[in-house]
């Protein structure tokens, strides 16, 4: 263009035409300058694309920034709901507890009544284990009188029998038609039953069977047993052989037993077993001595009681009282059944 401008000043010269040429000059100026303007429109324009280069791309950010946020919103709505149902699961869990608790309280309080209910009863079990005692301090004196009157009804009956065994055989001498055979079977019967009931008063060997799972101790026990004069017939060391040695053996007088002993049976119950099944006597021996032992030993009815360490004079009382005791109500039903035979 600005070659075809030129070409205007040639045609000025050639034609001579000065205002072409002036308004050449001014066209130059305003093509300058509109080049110029159109230069800073073309640099602003450069420069705006730029800055919308940089506003897209700080969009772009945003909406990554956005979506981030959204993420991350969506991630606190599902931990908020989370903590919410975690927050609703513990107060119905601590709900659950305080009624548990309330229910502990009541149950607690009923233990208390119960435990009270139970010391009432233990002290009434106590009061009347002493009354037992009492009570059997007494017997124990009038078994003794008992049993010097027995002897000396022994005696007496025997003289009678003699008496009658003699005057039995004056009569066969002097008549014997009126001495039958009947009344001198009966006549002898009569004296070797009282004869028998005597061996039985005055019989010397006296067979006891320990039980007990110390074999230490129950070795020192039925040594001393021996020194003392008992037969031993064996240790039981659970009550299943205790009752098996017990029902083997026909002339047992007694069974000395600790009352925890292992196995599925301790020894109260083995002793209740055992006198159930052949009325054997029983002593308890144990080395705890509190109040519900006392009360499970009363219950059973044994024949005595002895603490761990054993005290000889104790051990050998015990045994003479139940022994005693024992063939003395064996002597009776003897009798009872000679007289109701």
């Amino acid at each position: 263009m600005l070659e075809n401008i030129k070409s205007l000043n040639f045609l000025g010269r050639l034609f001579g035409w000065r205002r072409i040429e002036e308004l050449h000059a001014v066209a130059c100026n305003e093509f300058r300058t509109i080049t110029n303007e159109m230069e800073a429109i073309y640099a602003q324009n450069n420069l705006a694309q730029v800055q919308i280069r940089q506003l897209y791309s700080d969009l772009a950010n945003q909406k990554n920034e956005s979506s981030q946020l959204k993420a991350e919103r969506d991630a606190l709505r599902n931990s908020t709901g989370n903590i919410y149902d975690v927050l609703v699961n513990r107060e119905t869990e601590l709900s659950a507890l305080k009624e548990s608790e309330q229910r502990n309280v009541k149950r607690l309080i009923e233990l208390e009544q119960e435990c009270e209910r139970l010391r009432a009863i233990i002290d009434q079990y106590i009061q009347l284990f002493q009354e037992k005692e009492n009570e059997l301090s007494q017997l124990k004196v009038t078994d003794v009188k008992n049993t010097q009157r027995i002897l000396e009804l022994n005696r007496e009956s025997d003289k009678l029998q003699s008496a009658i065994e003699q005057f039995a055989q004056k009569i066969k001498e002097s008549d014997p038609e009126a001495f039958t055979k009947a009344d001198f079977k009966n006549t002898k019967k009569g004296v070797r039953s009282h004869g028998a009931v005597r061996d039985i008063a005055n019989s010397i060997e006296k067979r006891i069977l320990l039980v007990d799972d110390d074999s230490d101790f129950s070795k020192m026990l039925e040594d001393l047993l021996r020194e003392i004069g008992y037969t031993v017939i064996g240790i039981a060391a659970n009550g299943e052989q205790a009752i098996a040695m017990a029902g083997r053996e026909h002339n047992l007088d007694l069974i000395l037993v600790d009352i925890h002993i292992d196995g599925d049976l301790d020894g109260i119950e083995t002793a209740r077993q055992i006198r159930g099944l052949y009325g054997t006597p029983t002593i308890f021996m144990t080395a705890h001595a509190d109040d519900e032992t006392i009360l499970r030993v009363v219950m059973t009815e044994s024949d005595g009681y002895l603490v761990k360490p054993i005290n000889r004079q104790e051990l050998f009382a015990n045994i003479e009282m139940a022994i005693h005791k024992k063939r003395r109500n064996d002597t009776f039903t003897d009798r009872c059944a000679l007289i109701n035979p």
